[in-house]
């Protein structure tokens, strides 16, 4: 099982345990129940009975793991996630030891003081199939004949949508495009780009690059067109090569259905789509063997596709957002997770300062570190959750800047909602808040709102300072 595992332990009380286990199984957590003798929790509960017993539930946050099956002797129920993936549950209380043989025998642990643990050892190459579907057949044929039919159009980046999301698409694009001067205004930066000073692309970049730009914009920014006209012919001898381990290939081939199973390029089980993610993850593992791949990957990968186009471009410019320092997103994925752990450091630390009594509710009173919630955010800048138009708002903020607009937009997921955050006094029902959060967000307001949030780069790189002055 690639990705990386937290666990923790809270009290549920049986009444709420159909909203509970549904919710997060939407935000694709997996939930294994534990349970003393004494203790009852039957399927009829999750489907709908509520009996009065306490149960502890262990919370097990795994990137992209979306189907956990606890037997007992029944069909598992089949959840659909908010990104067309499937999750199963089903559940057996009576024993304890049969329902730890289903966890990784390692995991990363929150040590209870808030301090996230990584994985001690890398969870990348697993072969084991208990936590994930097995194909994009299986997630087609999760979902009812109701939902394929509510889901029949696509959007200009090739998404399903609904009729309504589609309207909504065509109604933004008509009243709020950008205006001829913006996109004249563009193409002159384009044609002059040596010479286009840093806070104008800075401002432009916040204001959105329009579509027909962003292939080579984005590769501008990530400056990769030069990297490829140096390495002629590098990438095609890299997807070729084997790779050093067969489980890591197994585990590539199997990640791609996972790897937005919406879009029509990639819903093709060994499609176009698929086989272009395949080649491109295949050749970074033998490009930088120390990274290899980890699950997450693809999604950073498959957004590149989408915008970038050409295969070996796509490859070169997911070798700039991996290597580059300024984005520095291969130290995320390496064993121990060094950049994700920095990267929860510094948004407690922004927290702290920009939202103090929010940061005091989530870190003093109910102690829920961001390794609960935003492992996603941080692991596929947000690729996992929004829609692929606020992706690529977010993207081109962060191309351009680097990480402090990745801070910005998790920061203002907080913002938005922290009224209601700071309302609620119970850790489950902030834990189920915060792993919901980013759902029905306007992106206008998401973008405004993060905008505003100010904080100097200089004390991101203080925190940074500190968190690796802790670490040694």
């Amino acid at each position: 099982m690639g990705g990386l595992g937290y666990t923790t332990s809270l009290s549920v009380e049986a009444p709420n345990v159909k909203a509970f286990i549904r919710s997060l199984l939407h935000k694709l957590v997996v939930l294994v129940i534990t349970s003393d003798k004494n203790a009852t929790l039957s399927w009829a509960a999750i489907t709908g009975v509520s009996p009065t017993t306490v149960m502890e539930a262990r919370i097990i946050i795994l990137p992209h793991a979306e189907e956990v099956e606890l037997r007992r002797g029944i069909s598992p129920a089949i959840i659909t996630s908010t990104t067309g993936r499937v999750g199963r549950i089903a559940v057996d209380t009576s024993s304890e030891e049969k329902q730890e043989k289903i966890l990784p025998d390692r995991l990363g642990v929150c040590d209870g003081t808030g301090k996230c643990l990584a994985a001690s050892a890398s969870l990348r190459t697993s072969s084991k199939k208990d936590h994930l579907p097995d194909s994009s057949t299986e997630v087609n044929n999760a979902l009812s004949a109701h939902r394929r039919a509510a889901y029949e159009f696509h959007d200009i980046f090739g998404f399903l949508v609904t009729e309504e999301e589609k309207a909504a698409e065509d109604y933004e694009r008509r009243n709020n495009g950008y205006s001829c001067t913006y996109l004249d205004r563009w193409q002159y930066m384009i044609n002059h780009w040596r010479t286009v000073k840093g806070d104008m692309l800075k401002r432009y970049c916040r204001r959105g690059i329009p579509q027909p730009n962003r292939c080579v914009v984005w590769q501008h920014l990530l400056k990769s067109w030069k990297t490829k006209d140096r390495f002629p012919g590098v990438y095609t001898r890299l997807h070729s090569q084997p790779l050093d381990s067969q489980d890591l290939a197994g585990v590539i081939l199997r990640d791609l259905d996972r790897t937005f199973p919406t879009n029509r390029l990639f819903s093709v089980e060994s499609g176009h789509g698929q086989q272009m993610l395949r080649r491109i993850l295949n050749a970074y593992a033998n490009y930088n063997p120390d990274v290899g791949y980890c699950q997450g990957m693809g999604f950073i990968a498959a957004t590149l596709i989408l915008q970038v186009e050409e295969e070996e471009d796509a490859f070169w410019a997911f070798v700039a957002v991996m290597e580059n320092t300024k984005y520095n997103m291969k130290a995320v994925f390496a064993p121990s997770f060094p950049n994700l752990q920095c990267a929860f450091y510094v948004f407690e630390g922004l927290m702290r300062q920009t939202m103090p009594k929010l940061y005091a509710h989530l870190h003093d009173r109910h102690p829920i570190p961001p390794c609960f919630y935003a492992v996603h955010w941080f692991m596929t800048i947000f690729t996992y959750y929004f829609n692929f138009g606020l992706v690529s708002r977010i993207w081109d903020m962060f191309l351009c800047e680097g990480w402090k607009p990745v801070y910005r937009m998790a920061l203002a997921l907080l913002k938005i909602e922290e009224r209601r955050l700071l309302s609620l006094n119970s850790d489950t029902e902030l834990l189920l808040a915060l792993k919901g959060i980013q759902e029905s967000k306007s992106p206008v307001k998401l973008i405004e709102t993060a905008l505003k949030i100010r904080f100097k780069t200089a004390y991101v790189n203080q925190l940074i300072t500190e968190y690796n002055a802790q670490v040694g």
